[in-house]
């Protein structure tokens, strides 16, 4: 069997998406935006050094009969979403939002909180893979991952070593409920965006 082999030329059309050039955006309900402190009127970014990417994993359920072979059948269970991690440089000017956001949470379910009830604590969150090399004053978004119902499930600092060359570390998890993915169909102009 002969196999057609193609040129191995690269183009920009051909080259993978890096995964250096991100933004992330959060999506809040009106309760949520007041208490971080930012407008419900529209997404917010926050800047980020890492972000895990998102995963999703289907239960197995192995099934067999008596009088069936020696194999088992095999049917998807329940799906699971592996968390996200994001990690961040801690700046004194800037918005803390991760703190504030995990007070929040940590105020509903203490039943301290001083929200409406039913006031929404889970936010939509995008993440944006932006074009590189870019020859322009923008850069076109070439892949989106939007991640749904999204809420702070850990928060940790690093650690502190006065022998360390070092700076002050933010990483917070965040729990989601699934996630969609859209990716560009081209290079060039061509990009991807969810409908608010």
């Amino acid at each position: 069997m002969a196999v057609q082999q193609s040129p191995s030329l690269s183009s920009v059309a051909t080259d993978p998406l890096r995964v250096f050039k991100f933004q992330v955006l959060f999506h809040p309900g009106q309760a949520l935006a007041s208490s971080l402190g930012v407008s419900a009127s529209s997404a917010f970014s926050y800047g980020f050094m890492t972000v895990s990417g998102p995963a999703i994993n289907i239960e197995v359920i192995p099934y067999r009969e008596g009088g069936d072979n020696v194999t088992t059948r095999k049917m998807p269970g329940q799906a699971d979403f592996g968390a996200i991690t994001m990690s961040h440089g801690v700046k004194m000017a800037a918005s803390q939002m991760d703190i504030l956001w995990m007070s929040q949470l940590f105020t509903v379910m203490q039943g301290s909180g001083n929200q409406a009830p039913g006031a929404e604590f889970r936010m939509i969150c995008d993440v944006y893979v932006l074009d590189h090399p870019v020859t322009t004053a923008s850069a076109p978004v070439k892949a989106a991952f939007r991640l749904y119902n999204t809420w702070p499930s850990s928060l940790a600092f690093s650690d502190f070593d006065a022998g360390a060359n070092a700076f002050l570390i933010a990483q917070m998890s965040l729990a989601y409920e699934g996630f969609d993915v859209l990716v560009a169909a081209g290079a060039g102009t061509t990009e991807v965006s969810f409908s608010q």
